[in-house]
């Protein structure tokens, strides 16, 4: 399946996208790009928009044309003979893959004037393979380029950032990617700004759950917004909880969290469980400013109310520390009890 043409997609700011339409508009492309953003913001999508663009003879400040002979050989599976793609399997990209990488790259292109290699989530690339794929952009191959993703840039070498133009991918405003997803699924108002709200303006993300709405409703049940609402309603049961809810709450987080490990194949069970801890995180944020909104979630304000800001704030940094953990190979049941037991400790 062709990838989506650079003209179509949602992004932000502005200055990132004019500066795309100039590189666009040049006859090669830079020789490496890193673009930077939160999870569920689009990179890997652009990514993808940005590699079937500069692979096409035919391209425009909008992207590739779609009909020529290289764009018709993107394959239904969005593979092409002129690009390569990295991804972390299941929690590092290690040096086989870059090692086999380097041996692809020791051929010309099949068809496009140019050959790509996508890294996605490069932030994971373990030491070795990183110092690998330093190697290879320090002398890079004719006719070669690179695009890496990332969710933050100082997660890289600085080595290899140095390498990279970098480009920042930023969120929509709410309002803005609320009014798009319900012209382009024809939402209800007030599910689209949910959908929107929730997925903090990133529209990949958003894009991704306003789909699954559409979907039959067995696969929409194994979708990621279903088990994002159900991670939501189990936050609001923190409110009320005791502590000895606190094993069964961890048991049925976990279990939210597999639902999101299979909702998206190539997402590992730790990070699953990371991004679990992330929606986490933005509750426990979201309560600390709810006083000063408006329309503040009920279940919000009473988790205001039952725990002081400062107790607020000492778990939203267990939070964290327990999402760095889990990608440190912590033991996933373990973590998420002790977690939830110091949420649900009554202050002495």
């Amino acid at each position: 399946m062709c990838p989506q043409r650079f003209g179509e997609l949602w992004l932000a700011p502005e200055a990132t996208v004019a500066v795309i339409q100039r590189l666009l508009s040049r006859p090669q492309p830079p020789h490496a790009l890193l673009l930077v953003g939160a999870e569920g913001i689009g990179k890997r999508t652009l990514a993808y928009a940005l590699a079937a663009a500069w692979l096409c003879p035919n391209r425009t400040p909008e992207g590739h044309c779609t009909a020529c002979a290289v764009c018709l050989r993107w394959s239904e599976e969005g593979q092409h003979p002129d690009v390569r793609v990295l991804r972390p399997d299941p929690d590092q990209i290690k040096i086989d893959a870059v090692r086999e990488v380097r041996q692809w790259m020791g051929f010309a292109p099949a068809l496009a004037p140019f050959r790509i290699v996508i890294v996605e989530e490069a932030h994971r690339l373990n030491p070795a393979a990183a110092n690998a794929l330093l190697k290879t952009l320090e002398e890079p191959p004719e006719h070669y380029a690179f695009m890496l993703t990332a969710t933050a840039s100082d997660l890289l070498l600085a080595t290899i950032r140095s390498r990279c133009r970098i480009l920042r991918l930023a969120t929509l405003p709410v309002d803005e990617l609320a009014a798009r997803l319900q012209a382009r699924f024809g939402l209800e108002p007030d599910q689209a700004r949910q959908l929107a709200t929730l997925a903090e303006g990133a529209p990949g993300r958003a894009v991704r759950w306003a789909e699954s709405l559409g979907e039959p409703s067995a696969r929409q049940r194994d979708s990621e917004w279903h088990a994002v609402q159900t991670l939501h309603a189990l936050f609001a049961h923190l409110a009320q909880a005791s502590l000895p809810d606190a094993l069964q709450l961890a048991e049925r987080f976990r279990e939210a969290c597999r639902q999101l490990e299979a909702s998206t194949p190539d997402r590992s069970a730790r990070s699953a469980l990371a991004l679990g801890l992330d929606h986490l995180l933005r509750w426990y944020r979201d309560s600390l400013v709810s006083a000063l909104q408006q329309e503040a979630r009920e279940s919000l304000m009473q988790l205001a109310r039952r725990f002081t800001p400062d107790r607020r704030l000492r778990d939203l940094t267990a939070i964290v520390e327990a999402r760095r953990a889990i990608l440190r190979n912590a033991n996933p049941q373990l973590l998420t009890e002790t977690l939830f037991i110091q949420l649900l400790k009554d202050e002495s």
